[in-house]
């Protein structure tokens, strides 16, 4: 769903471009950059969501396990 819309936006930049006058050759750079640079965020922007939420999981599974428990040595002791 998400490359379906980039590829929907930098169609339009690159129709936009055209109507504009821009050089094809020109059109289609910027619009391959537009492409790249969107994909690139999305990619990183789910990348960092699935650390955030393995990293939420693992906090909750601890928190949850190691409530009670507690550690009983006294201070100095090993």
């Amino acid at each position: 769903m998400l490359i379906r819309l980039i590829s929907v936006i930098s169609l339009i930049l690159f129709m936009l471009l055209m109507l504009s006058g821009a050089n094809i050759d020109i059109a289609l750079y910027r619009s391959m950059i537009v492409f790249m640079s969107l994909f690139a965020v999305i990619y990183i922007t789910i990348f960092l969501l699935n650390v955030v939420k393995e990293n939420h999981s693992e906090n909750m599974t601890m928190s949850s396990s190691g409530s009670g428990g507690g550690n009983t040595k006294a201070k100095g002791e090993h």
